[in-house]
């Protein structure tokens, strides 16, 4: 009898070896599938980013072109304004001499 107990003993022991290695391979399989949608959510929110990141660099990129362009020409009247006073000054300086 005491045998038997020994037996049924070990088959318990055994059983609940088996099952604590399965749940450790268990784990790591989980943790690979786990791992591997947290991959994918981390390339699904990076595209997204990159995305609304072109937009606006493509969206700023409009506002310094146009702000370029009316410093162009806030540049060339003030080129002419400029062109115009030194034109009437030396008018001034050559009728002084005059």
């Amino acid at each position: 009898m005491a045998a038997k107990k020994m037996e049924h003993k070990e088959k318990n022991v055994r059983e609940v070896m088996r099952k604590v290695a399965l749940a450790y391979v268990g784990a790591f399989g989980v943790a690979a599938d786990e791992l591997g949608k947290l991959f994918e959510l981390f390339v699904t929110r990076g595209e997204r980013m990159e995305k609304d990141a072109r937009k606006i660099v493509k969206q700023n990129s409009k506002e310094v072109n146009q702000f370029a362009k009316e410093m162009q020409k806030e540049q060339k009247q003030t080129v002419a304004k400029v062109t115009k006073s030194v034109k009437k000054a030396s008018k001034r300086v050559e009728h002084a001499l005059a």
